[in-house]
């Protein structure tokens, strides 16, 4: 293992080797200026700047809605798995209705850490994502509000008035026979 032998390939660009001589021609309609993303002038690279900028920010926003209806894909089959977990009172039932009510409490506590890489960005200015955000926590807030209906069919909220007999006064008799 004593010698330097090289086992890297050559990555060299094909227009340094031409400078250097060795007689690559570009292929017919390739314009090198326009590869390199070099223009022909100072006012054209600033056009090219704000054109890389404009893209960027909508690609982030692209993005952003990506991640704001994210949630929402995640619905139909937590719809199913209730369906198939029935709507009586057992514990596989209740975990899944649990799991249905703490997956969208968890990620409107996290909104802004699923937020922030988009809207921080590589480059440029920070965006504003208000209404990205806005409709992330409006499906998550429909996923909680399946899980409380899901609660409701399932007899374990207090909806009914014989749910809160206990908190009644027992009824007071005018009279009394003996």
């Amino acid at each position: 293992m004593g010698g330097s032998s090289r086992v890297y390939a050559d990555l060299t660009p094909l227009t340094a080797q031409r400078r250097g001589g060795r007689g690559v021609r570009e292929p017919a309609g390739f314009d090198l200026q326009a590869a390199l993303g070099a223009a022909a002038g100072g006012a054209g690279a600033a056009d090219h700047g704000r054109d890389d900028a404009a893209a960027d920010a909508a690609l982030r926003v692209k993005k952003a809605w990506e991640v704001a209806m994210s949630p929402g894909k995640s619905l139909p089959m937590q719809a199913f798995m209730a369906w198939m977990s029935g709507t009586s009172v057992s514990i596989f039932s209740i975990l899944i209705t649990g799991m249905i009510l703490m997956s969208p409490l968890r990620a409107i506590a996290g909104v802004q850490q699923a937020f922030a890489g988009i809207e921080r960005g590589a480059k440029g200015a920070p965006l504003d994502l208000t209404p990205q955000k806005a409709a992330f926590v409006a499906i998550n807030i429909a996923g909680i509000l399946f899980g409380v209906y899901r609660l409701s069919i399932m007899g374990l909220l207090p909806t009914t008035t014989s749910d809160w007999l206990a908190f009644l006064p027992p009824k007071q008799y005018l009279e009394h026979s003996v």
